[in-house]
């Protein structure tokens, strides 16, 4: 009789080999060919719009030098030329750059000379003529760099994602996930979107839910930044949902953006459809008006539903926490994202385990587009209707940010402003937390507090802005 042996099946090492070498051929090479796909841009400005662009950024330039010198990847002063110039405004202002600045049309060419003329002005120098060596950096043009993700490491993003689930489920938050056909479009995948449940009224955005009960408050809309998803925020979120009256709590719905969640999934919706699942999701739970918390990525979401005429009388109340798209003009949350060489341990952090992953880097690299995303303080401080009510808000900053300007985003947002003071309407409160870096104030237990705190109290203040 034929007797088995262990030594006549497949070997451990062997076993493994054949997972790895599947995964890579049949998910990881196919999902890195989406990283040489060109850029969809959106519609371009007019002439008119884009001058005014160009002045509101450059009225907010602190540096012109340091402006030229990390928008072209830390070059000599120097070497920066005009046609040099021409190839980086084509980009961040026509969004173009498949064409040679020798060759643009005529319009262009003479618009273009404007803008460098008036940027001469503001370096209170002549830029030398012809093209120097160098690079600009043209986030939705340059090529993405990515480092690679085995297998290992999406089982470990795949039990992150269900102690995830089971944390929000021991909170009282409810699931609603995405339907099957999406859902089967991410890796690792995630049983609790194939589980029988309830179902998102967007087909593209999960989400966790509790029921507002709290009257006369709002319930409040949070979107997270680039991460392992949800897992950073659990006791932040935790901690929303209670009142003064313990019978009553405050609504909170939490987004789960899977393509900057470590992911290898569909791309992250455009402007457009986000709003359009944004509304399906708040009409389905009678949210009418909402408080809008973010952080960092999250604030570029915020922004999208801030100019939004359908949407931004909806939001009595924000808190931005190390928002990104403040100043967003400025070089500094492209290059230390995307540019960096890092040297310290933080700065590794951030490039391995963020920036060259591959569903952030494709995210960043071909579905980022400034102009959509910068937020200004007007459009923060916008007037809801005819009430005349200011929006409330409050901007919380890390000291130590190793990602954004935060002394010129404090600045900007603190200069003619009213300081906000408890019980004012309106206005931005900005809060700098000196010791912490980015999103350092969510594992901070007094910071966290604090910011809790500061999400209640626009909970509170937005709700007295309701009809």
């Amino acid at each position: 009789m034929y007797a088995f042996h262990p030594s006549n099946s497949l070997s451990s090492p062997e076993k493994n080999c054949i997972c790895i070498g599947t995964f890579y051929v049949f998910i990881y090479r196919p999902y890195l060919k989406r990283l040489k796909r060109n850029a969809v841009h959106p519609l371009p400005l007019s002439h008119e719009e884009r001058r005014v662009l160009f002045d509101r950024c450059f009225r907010h330039v602190p540096s012109p030098e340091s402006y030229l010198t990390w928008w072209f990847l830390g070059a000599d002063p120097d070497d920066i030329r005009r046609d040099n110039i021409k190839e980086f405004l084509l980009w961040a202002f026509f969004e173009r750059g498949d064409g040679s600045v020798d060759e643009p049309d005529e319009a262009v060419d003479e618009e273009l000379e404007q803008y460098v003329t008036l940027l001469e002005q503001r370096l209170g120098r002549q830029l030398p003529s012809g093209r120097g060596n160098i690079q600009s950096l043209r986030l939705t043009f340059d090529k993405i760099t990515t480092t690679y993700r085995g297998l290992a490491w999406y089982v470990i993003v795949f039990f992150v994602d269900q102690l995830t689930h089971l944390s929000f489920l021991w909170h009282g938050f409810e699931y609603y996930r995405r339907p099957r056909s999406s859902a089967i479009r991410v890796f690792p995948p995630r049983p609790q979107e194939l589980w029988p449940g309830r179902t998102s009224p967007s087909s593209q955005l999960s989400y966790w839910h509790r029921p507002h009960t709290a009257e006369g408050q709002l319930p409040v809309v949070f979107f997270h930044g680039i991460g392992i998803g949800l897992w950073t925020y659990v006791r932040f979120l935790a901690g929303l949902y209670k009142t003064d009256d313990k019978k009553k709590s405050v609504g909170v719905i939490a987004i789960e953006i899977l393509p900057i969640s470590f992911r290898l999934t569909s791309a992250i919706p455009d402007k457009a459809e986000f709003l359009s699942q944004m509304t399906a999701i708040l009409d389905y739970h009678c949210w009418q008006n909402v408080a809008l918390v973010s952080h960092s990525y999250g604030s570029v979401l915020t922004t999208h539903m801030l100019h939004s005429p359908s949407m931004q009388h909806r939001v009595p109340s924000v808190v931005l926490i190390d928002p990104v798209t403040i100043m967003l003009h400025l070089p500094n949350v492209a290059y230390n994202f995307t540019r960096r060489r890092p040297k310290r341990a933080n700065e590794w952090q951030l490039w391995y385990f963020a920036s060259t992953d591959p569903g952030v880097a494709l995210c960043l690299g071909r579905h980022f587009f400034w102009r959509e995303n910068i937020l200004w303080k007007e459009e923060l401080l916008a007037s809801l209707g005819d009430s005349g009510f200011k929006r409330d808000v409050a901007v919380t900053l890390a000291g130590r940010d190793l990602i954004v300007d935060t002394a010129s985003v404090a600045e900007y947002l603190e200069d003619d402003a009213e300081t906000c003071v408890e019980g004012d309407e309106g206005g931005v409160q900005v809060v700098v937390f000196p010791k912490l870096d980015h999103a350092q104030v969510f594992d901070d237990a007094p910071s966290r507090k604090t910011l809790i705190q500061m999400v209640r109290s626009r909970c509170k203040s937005g709700g007295l802005a309701l009809p």
